[in-house]
């Protein structure tokens, strides 16, 4: 995906699951492409602690209903 394809999933509730087998839920907060090609993702998770991950790690991302 190209960085601003990513700007997409901005504000949304996601489930992503990681190639080390961890897996979050939580609403995307930023997507910091400052270090170009490397694309993090922000998201504050179900329990209310930021974590963040690097687009290249993530298996499955798909938006969560409300």
């Amino acid at each position: 995906m190209k960085t601003k394809d990513w700007d997409y999933w901005i504000g949304k509730k996601i489930f992503v699951r990681l190639r080390n087998g961890n897996f979050f839920s939580g609403k995307v907060i930023e997507i910091d492409d400052s270090l170009t090609p490397i694309i993090w993702i922000i998201i504050i998770d179900k329990f209310g602690k930021k974590v963040m991950f690097v687009h290249s790690e993530i298996l499955e991302i798909r938006e969560e209903r409300e």
